[in-house]
C-alpha cells in the first residue's frame, strides 16, 4: 500500500458493508491485506526506503577532510579530492552530506589560530565548483569560477559551460578585470590545464599556456 489513503478507503468501504472480496478486487490488493488494514485502529506506518548514493562510499574520507583540524577542507576542495579518488557524481549529494555534519563540526573545540595578514594587492585565490542547472527546459552542467582577494576578501564570480584550459584561462583574466586589478600572486590547485606535473622533489612543470597567462598578467 502506497499511503494512508488506501487504508482510509478500505475502512470506509468495509463500514458501508462492502464485502472483503469485492474491496480486494476493486483496489487490486490481496484479501489478507484488506483484512489486516481493517483491523488497524491507526493509520499504517511505512518505513521510508533508504537509497544508496555514489557518495556513500566516501563518507569516511569526507568526514576526515571536513572535520579534522589538519584538513578543514571546504566543499569545493573536497569535491576535487573525491574526483581524484574516482567519484563521478555531482556536487549536490556532497553538500547534502556536509549539511548533516554541521552540528558535529560546531561541537568541535575551537583551535586557537593566528591570522596571517596578507598585504593589499599581494594575493588572490582562484577556485571553481560544478553545478547542474535547468536552462531553457534543459538540464546542463555549469561551472562557477570565483576569485577572492586575500586581504580584503573582495570576491568576483562568473559562470561558464566548460572547465577546460581555455575556460580556466579566460575566467582568470575576466575575474581580475572585474576586480579591477591583478595581484602579485594567485593561489590555485594544480589541475591538468595549468600544471603538467608536480612532484615534491622536482620543480613544478607548468603548462605553457599557463606560463603565458602568468606573464601576461605579470604574476611573480
Amino acid at each position: 500500500m502506497k499511503d494512508v489513503k488506501d487504508w482510509i478507503t478500505i475502512k470506509r468501504m468495509y463500514e458501508r458493508g462492502v464485502p472483503i472480496r469485492q474491496i480486494a478486487k476493486e483496489l487490486k490488493v490481496s484479501r489478507n491485506t484488506v483484512k489486516r488494514l481493517i483491523k488497524l485502529d491507526e493509520e499504517p506506518k511505512y518505513k521510508k526506503r533508504k537509497y544508496s548514493t555514489k557518495i556513500d562510499h566516501f563518507h569516511e574520507d569526507i568526514k576526515r577532510w571536513y572535520l579534522e583540524p589538519e584538513y578543514n577542507f571546504i566543499g569545493t576542495r573536497i569535491f576535487r579530492e573525491l574526483k581524484q579518488l574516482g567519484y563521478n557524481g555531482s556536487i549536490s549529494p556532497l553538500y547534502r552530506y556536509l549539511n548533516s555534519l554541521k552540528e558535529e563540526k560546531r561541537s568541535l573545540p575551537l583551535k586557537a589560530t593566528k591570522r596571517i595578514e596578507t598585504p593589499l594587492g599581494d594575493q588572490a585565490q582562484f577556485d571553481w565548483a560544478e553545478y547542474l542547472m535547468w536552462v531553457g527546459g534543459e538540464k546542463i552542467k555549469v561551472y562557477c569560477y570565483s576569485l577572492i582577494l586575500a586581504a580584503s576578501r573582495k570576491k568576483a564570480i562568473i559562470f561558464a559551460k566548460s572547465c577546460d584550459g581555455e575556460a580556466i584561462y579566460e575566467s582568470i583574466h575576466l575575474l581580475f578585470k572585474r576586480i579591477g586589478g591583478v595581484t602579485k600572486e594567485l593561489l590555485i590547485d594544480n589541475p591538468k590545464a595549468l600544471v603538467v606535473s608536480n612532484h615534491p622533489e622536482e620543480e613544478v612543470n607548468f603548462n605553457i599556456n599557463a606560463l603565458r597567462l602568468a606573464h601576461h598578467l605579470e604574476f611573480h
